[in-house]
């Protein structure tokens, strides 16, 4: 056989069928489970599990698990099978109370120079760095004041950096409040993985938004500035600048 003979490639297991195998079994069992009735008292005694209730537990759950019940059903949404997990999700709980039943970390890409650079902040930090460079290999320069220059770059540059960590802290923190708000308790995690790696679902895509929108800078402690351009032009007219914040802190 040659090397690109379909036949000398291994079968790709089916996963679909491995889940609806799992999901099988683990129901199975929970469906022989018992559940004791009237504990502590003279009329305690068990009973078969009440497999309905779990079953719609389980429904609502990967339901909210996936951000809405439209996006789980989104492959056949107007079959006979999907109307029946809509009334189950819908009478399980309220719409706005779905999102209460997750059992997943909330998952999101962040990618914070991508951010920064929408904010202007990475052009703003890209030129002052190059300006600090540029002014610290003048040969004009008194050794001291090389050495200031030198000191400056060198905290353009760590400020950078200290920049991207506490944004990423700040946007986990205002991710979390707005979980909060909603009642939900899951964890938060953000991936630095490219964003075609997660599945985005309507849900995290507004959370994201959200985040983006009223997440305070580290430059100000404040949310994004676009009154009057970007947060770099902000930051410009308010003397908050990479150089500037660099001089103060040398």
């Amino acid at each position: 056989m040659s090397a690109t003979d379909p036949a000398d490639t291994p079968a790709q297991p089916d996963t679909r069928a491995d889940y609806i195998a799992q999901a099988i079994a683990a129901l199975t069992a929970a469906a022989r489970t018992t559940r004791t009735i009237g504990a502590g008292t003279d009329n305690e005694h068990t009973e078969p599990a009440d497999f309905g209730e779990i079953a719609c537990h389980v429904i609502t759950s990967v339901a909210a698990n996936l951000g809405d019940v439209d996006t789980l059903l989104a492959g056949r949404p107007g079959s006979w099978e999907a109307d029946y997990v809509r009334q189950i999700v819908r009478s399980t709980t309220p719409e706005e109370e779905l999102l209460t039943w997750r059992t997943e970390p909330v998952r999101l890409h962040l990618d914070v120079e991508g951010v920064f650079y929408d904010f202007g902040l990475e052009q703003l930090w890209d030129e002052e760095s190059g300006q600090a460079i540029k002014h610290e290999q003048d040969d004009s320069l008194t050794e001291e004041q090389a050495a200031r220059a030198d000191a400056i770059a060198a905290q353009i540059d760590r400020l950078w950096e200290q920049d991207q960590a506490a944004y990423r802290e700040a946007y986990l923190a205002s991710i979390r409040q707005e979980l909060t708000r909603r009642g939900l308790t899951v964890e938060v995690e953000a991936i630095d993985e490219p964003a075609d790696a997660l599945t985005w679902e309507p849900f995290t895509d507004e959370l994201h938004e959200l985040a983006r929108k009223n997440t305070p800078l580290p430059m100000t402690g404040e949310a994004p500035d676009w009154t009057e351009g970007t947060p770099a032009d902000a930051l410009r007219r308010a003397g908050m600048t990479y150089t500037a914040r660099a001089q103060d802190a040398i």
